[in-house]
C-alpha cells in the first residue's frame, strides 16, 4: 500500500501515513480518531494477524494521540516510532501530528483483536 505522506523518525524508522478525505466540524477531539481494523488473513506465531488504520477525521491537525491499550499485548512486534507503549496507554506516531484525513497504520497479532479506543489527542485549529 503506498502512502501520499511519509514520517521518518530520528531511528531511521518510518510510519505509514496517508491522507483520506475526511469530514469538517468546527471543533476538534480525540473522538474524530477513527480506528479501524480488519484481520489480514496471515498467522504470526499460530495467531491472527490484524491490520489497524487510525485516521483523523476532523479538520484541524491532531497531536498527542494516545489510544487505550489496557491489556493490549501482540506476538507481533511493532514499531514504537508507530505505535509506543507507556503503561496502560499507546502513543501514536511518536506523538506527531495527523491532518485532516491523515492515517497511520500498524499490524499486530493476538489471539483476539484488541479494540484501541482513542483517549487523548491535542487538535491544532
Amino acid at each position: 500500500m503506498s502512502a501520499s505522506n511519509g514520517k521518518e523518525f530520528p531511528d531511521g524508522s518510518s510510519s505509514i501515513v496517508g491522507n483520506l478525505a475526511g469530514h469538517a466540524q468546527s471543533q476538534c477531539s480525540y473522538r474524530d480518531i477513527v480506528v479501524s481494523q480488519s484481520k489480514t488473513g496471515n498467522l504470526i506465531q499460530g495467531k491472527p494477524q490484524y491490520q489497524v488504520v487510525v485516521r483523523n477525521d476532523c479538520q484541524c491537525g491532531q497531536s498527542g494521540i494516545q489510544l487505550d491499550c489496557t491489556g493490549f499485548t501482540s506476538v507481533e512486534e511493532i514499531k514504537p516510532s508507530i505505535l509506543r507503549r507507556a503503561g496502560n496507554v499507546c502513543v501514536l506516531i511518536q506523538g506527531g501530528t495527523l491532518n485532516k484525513g491523515d492515517w497511520a497504520q500498524f499490524k499486530y497479532a493476538a489471539d483476539r483483536q484488541f479494540w484501541f479506543n482513542p483517549i487523548s489527542s491535542d487538535p491544532s485549529c
